[in-house]
């Protein structure tokens, strides 16, 4: 009786009906109330068990997703809301598990519906509630589904598919087919439902992905390898070399190699990080040609600094490619750096952390005025601490005089006592 109470309640959390979601402080309002509402779900499954919440959150998914269908979810926070109640959706249902026939039509229904279109519902997450009875009946509707279909579908995802009546029906048979061979291991199914041999970038990757879910680690490797130099974008490429890295991380006949030729043909923070670390002991020979390749892209080359504790030469690094104008250091980097060097040199840093706040009030736009401020009164302390009050007050003298004209600027540096 006090689930039943309390189920009103809680679907509150999930519905609205405010007609200004195009606002995203109104979406925003919306999703934190949400977020409370799969908090309390979870707090009731804790309370009352599994079984009677599952139909309070297909309920709660409902209600989200067509409050999705009408708001401006430009930043993502409603999806994250749905993608939270699939998560809880599937924990409870291996805790307490609904019939097979129920909850094989549950999930096809939402995988075929307007839900599948756009949010993954994944079978190899309800594997342990379907158990291999269930199991076998998703397969079996699955083919009743694939069958119904009017063009012939073989079961691979090169074909060119237009946009008709039957597309999203293609996809979700298509999805389906590629995650039961995972949840059946199934080497040869996941390359051919995946991909994995054809000749495009972005299947192998994902062929590689499944491979490696499933445990073929070895055919993974392989598979991400040829990737590298198939057609396809230059990120997808990539993809495929770091992931075939990663794969052979715990190989000591492939991990130096492989982490050379990835920084070689795509020389990034991360990827120098990898090559170090799979080759310890010929780095120190090796690391100054890797920072001259980092070079031409000066904030790889500083975050590989930052993240190694190279903190001076990261320094000299940043000014240097600042100067030569070679490339441009992100504003985060900088200020990361400005707040770790002042610790080393804060003569140094200070007048760097000046010339930040002044890049950042070039434009008369009032809404920058807080965060300038602010940076203001962190250098007035940051100079204190290091006993150089009287260089704050030089610069934050010449940030005045400069800026003299923009009187809410003056008016906020007045009241900030900066």
């Amino acid at each position: 009786m006090a689930l039943e109470r309390d189920i009103p309640n809680v679907l509150a959390s999930f519905r609205t009906t405010s007609r200004d979601l195009y606002r995203m402080g109104k979406v925003n309002e919306y999703a934190f109330e949400a977020e409370q509402g799969v908090l309390l779900l979870q707090d009731m499954a804790d309370d009352y068990g599994a079984a009677g919440v599952i139909p309070v959150v297909q309920r709660a998914l409902a209600s989200t997703f067509r409050v999705l269908m009408r708001a401006d979810d430009s930043n993502g926070v409603i999806q994250l809301v749905i993608d939270d109640l699939l998560a809880l959706h599937a924990r409870l249902c291996a805790e307490a598990p609904p019939s097979p026939a129920k909850l094989v039509t549950w999930i096809q229904q939402q995988q075929f519906g307007e839900l599948g279109e756009y949010f993954r519902i994944d079978v190899v997450d309800y594997a342990d509630a379907l158990g291999e009875r269930g199991i076998a009946r998703f397969e079996s509707k699955l083919f009743e589904r694939r069958a119904a279909l009017t063009l012939p579908f073989d079961g691979r995802p090169d074909a060119e598919w237009t946009n008709d009546g039957e597309w999203h029906a293609r996809h979700a048979v298509l999805g389906n087919l590629q995650r039961l061979a995972v949840l059946h291991r199934d080497e040869e199914a996941i390359v051919r439902t995946y991909g994995g041999d054809l000749p495009k970038a972005y299947f192998r990757s994902d062929a590689a992905k499944a491979l490696a879910e499933a445990g073929f680690s070895a055919r993974a490797a392989v598979v991400a390898h040829e990737g590298m130099t198939l057609p396809g974008g230059p990120h997808q490429q990539q993809e495929c070399g770091e992931l075939w890295r990663s794969l052979v991380a715990d190989d000591p006949a492939q991990a130096a190699d492989a982490a050379a030729q990835v920084f070689e043909r795509w020389p990034t923070a991360a990827n120098a990080t990898a090559w170090e670390r799979a080759d310890a002991a010929s780095w120190p020979d090796r690391r100054e040609g890797a920072i001259e390749a980092l070079r031409a892209r000066p904030w790889e080359l500083v975050a590989y600094l930052l993240d190694t504790g190279d903190l001076r030469r990261a320094w000299s690094e940043a000014l240097l490619a600042t100067e030569a104008g070679t490339g441009r250091i992100l504003p985060d980097q900088w200020d990361e750096l400005v707040n770790r060097y002042l610790t080393i040199d804060p003569a140094a840093a200070l007048p760097v952390m000046a010339q930040l706040i002044d890049d950042r009030l070039v434009q008369a736009v009032s809404r920058v005025y807080p965060g300038a401020v602010r940076r203001m009164k962190k250098l007035r302390a940051a100079a204190v601490k290091a006993g150089m009050p009287e260089l704050a007050d030089a610069l934050l003298a010449e940030l005045r005089a400069k800026y003299a004209r923009r009187p809410s600027l003056i008016a906020r540096m007045d009241a900030a006592r900066v």
